[in-house]
């Protein structure tokens, strides 16, 4: 083993060791991060700069100079994807940024203090858990995970590790919304017992024209399935993997994960008692597996219901409305009234929901790094909302009604 970095068989090796069942290799098997001092740029390492990322790099890019922060590696299994990561990079700073193939040898690195996870849902949770095992900050795309059992691994890893992980679910640092948690907690709206949430598309949605641009010859196919049954390379999958049910829940993964995070914020509460679900191909029969439309019930211990509906072959309708003895919070307006409440408490006029300051997600992560404080969204509410998208989905493929025991952490059909 070099000075500079693990072999990648020598990460994969530490890694594993100690590891049985949902446990993972824990802080003693730490790479020893480099301590940052108020004037020490943070090196960013970037894991899959696709299409959501490349926002994502331009935010950190953004942020060069303000947060002291610079891009120094990227990784991608596709070279197209790499190469022109890569050149993006060098055009910001004026310096070529380390390239790899592999994630794992960029983890190994001591140069990277901090990386961005931005690959497809089903490989979130294990390389997030494999990159705080190497000491590395994290900024991880959402759903943090759609697989329990690597939720709960990824979950014990970031705790086991004290690293610093922000999930991407950017509503967390809007001010609106911490605005609404605070006025809801303080019970104004009395007993709640119904939110309604209609978030809605018209097109075919996570289609793309260009999938023969993916050659065989320049992906690591392999890679790209990890732990995925073999199959032979399709560029469809590959650059569609949001319509496939092995690598992606679809609504449930992209979008309900957003919103069912922010009914955990509003309410308190962590993850739902029980959920049942629907839907189907009904507009765009082009070869997806995964639903147009996509309803869900969510049922939660503090006693109320949780309605989440998408579509995509119609846009209207969009909004959230969380519904209580005295009056209705609509979160599109930001107000509070009496509609719908009654007796003694019902609410008289409206009630402003005075936004806070927001911040911006990467900053704030950034910021927390320098810290050591806990982010907006940090790992225990990625994982309540990992265990939501999972029960969805869940229910949604078994037709069955699912529930979720808090005590083993468990989830099981009935």
């Amino acid at each position: 083993m070099s000075q500079e970095k693990m072999t990648r068989r020598e990460f994969v090796r530490k890694a594993a060791v100690g590891a049985a069942g949902f446990a993972i290799a824990g802080p003693s098997l730490l790479s020893p991060a480099r301590v940052l001092g108020a004037n020490d740029r943070l090196s960013i390492g970037i894991i899959g700069p696709g299409q959501r990322c490349q926002s994502l790099m331009d935010e950190v890019h953004k942020l060069s100079e303000k947060c002291n922060v610079q891009i120094t590696a990227v990784c991608d299994i596709w070279t197209v994807n790499l190469d022109k990561a890569a050149n993006k990079i060098k055009g910001w700073y004026g310096a070529e940024p380390k390239k790899y193939r592999h994630y794992e040898d960029l983890l190994a690195s001591k140069d990277v203090d901090a990386v961005i996870i931005a690959t497809a849902d089903f490989q979130h949770a294990t390389m997030l858990a494999d990159a705080v095992s190497a000491g590395k900050d994290v900024y991880c795309e959402k759903p943090m995970a759609n697989d329990l059992r690597e939720a709960k691994r990824a979950l014990k890893a970031v705790l086991d590790s004290g690293r610093i992980v922000q999930i991407g679910t950017q509503r967390r640092s809007e001010g609106a919304y911490a605005a609404a948690a605070e006025t809801i907690q303080s019970g104004v709206l009395g007993t709640i017992s119904k939110v309604d949430i209609n978030w809605n598309y018209y097109g075919a949605r996570w289609r793309r024209g260009d999938v023969n641009e993916a050659k065989e010859q320049d992906v690591e196919w392999r890679r790209f399935l990890m732990s995925k049954k073999y199959r032979e390379f399709d560029p469809h999958q590959f650059m569609e993997w949001r319509l496939f049910r092995d690598f992606s829940g679809g609504i449930a993964d992209q979008w309900l994960s957003h919103m069912i995070d922010t009914v955990h914020w509003l309410t308190g509460e962590q993850y739902p008692k029980s959920v049942v679900a629907h839907g189907g191909v009904y507009v765009w029969k082009d070869g997806r597996e995964n639903e147009d439309t996509f309803q869900a019930l969510l049922e939660y211990p503090k006693g109320f219901l949780v309605s989440y509906s998408t579509k995509f072959g119609n846009s209207a309708g969009d909004g959230m409305f969380i519904y209580g003895t005295n009056g209705t919070l609509d979160c599109n307006k930001w107000k509070i009234t009496g509609d719908g409440g009654g007796g003694d408490k019902k609410i008289k006029g409206e009630i402003a929901i005075q936004a806070k300051p927001s911040v911006n997600h990467m900053q704030n992560w950034l910021d927390c790094v320098r810290s050591r404080t806990q982010p907006n969204a940090d790992v225990r509410s990625g994982y309540s909302h990992s265990v939501a998208d999972i029960m969805a989905t869940r229910a949604l493929r078994s037709g069955r009604k699912v529930i979720f025991d808090p005590v083993s952490q468990e989830i099981r059909e009935v």
